[in-house]
Formats: C-alpha cells, structure tokens, sequence
C-alpha cells in the first residue's frame, strides 16, 4: 500500500463526521466528542440532514453543503446509506473517508464503495472500523 493521501488521514487540518446526532451515546455524537475532547486543533464539520448544530457545532444537510473540502471524513451512517456517502464523499474531493459503520461484511457492499472511491482517488479505512488515533507528539508532517 502507498502513502499516498495518508498525511490527510494522520495530520488532517479539518475533519468532516457524517452522520452527527446529538442523541446521547450514538456513534456520530461519540465520534464528534472525541474529536473535541482529544483537542483536535483543526476545523470540524459536521453533516446531519435533521440538525443544524450539535454540541454548538454548526451541521450541514449534505457532504455537497460543506463550505470546504475536509481532509478525511468520518462516516456513521446507517449501513444502507454508506455507499451514497462515500460516492458523496470522494465526488466533493475529500482525500480518505474512515468507515466507522458496521454490518457491510466484505462482499458487495464494501466492494461497492471501493469502486465509488478509486475513481477519486478516496482512501478509505473500514468498514468495521473503530476510527484511526494519533498520538500526540507523534512527528507527522504535512
């Protein structure tokens, strides 16, 4: 595998979280609060077709609606519309998309985006995936 897009991954200057719900303990919630908590310095994004905020957080409807490209983009969707996420994700530019939705196995599904994000050049990490973390102090540089 090449390293390829890996800086936009490691070192992300913003960060999109698809799927953001401020309904307690749900993944999208959980993702954004360890961004927060871990000190993320950069932008965050959040995109939630029923809110316009989350934990003061301004949300968009739509990856499309996003007033800037994110480096990666965090997907918490429902498995049903992950595909149209990541299809969403690499036509808007951004450069990996971290699968955190569980129950695509690796048949067609997680085939199907891999397809809709090579023409892109998306990375993506997962699906069934719990998220990338970085340490601090780690010597990552853009």
């Amino acid at each position: 595998m090449s390293t390829y897009r890996l800086d936009k991954l490691f070192a992300p200057r913003s960060i999109a979280i698809v799927g953001a719900s401020p309904r307690e303990h749900s993944v999208g919630r959980t993702v954004l609060h360890n961004v927060i908590s871990g000190g993320f310095p950069g932008r965050i994004h959040l995109v939630s077709p029923d809110h316009l905020e989350i934990d003061g957080v301004t949300a968009v409807a739509s990856i499309a609606a996003l007033p800037e490209t994110p480096d990666p983009a965090v997907i918490a969707v429902p498995p049903a519309a992950v595909l149209e996420t990541v299809a969403a994700a690499a036509a808007k530019g951004v450069a990996a998309a971290v699968i955190i939705t569980a129950g695509l196995g690796h048949g067609s599904l997680a085939e199907a985006c891999a397809a809709a994000a090579r023409p892109h050049s998306l990375r993506l990490v997962g699906p069934n995936c719990l998220g990338v973390m970085v340490p601090a102090g780690l010597p990552i540089t853009r």
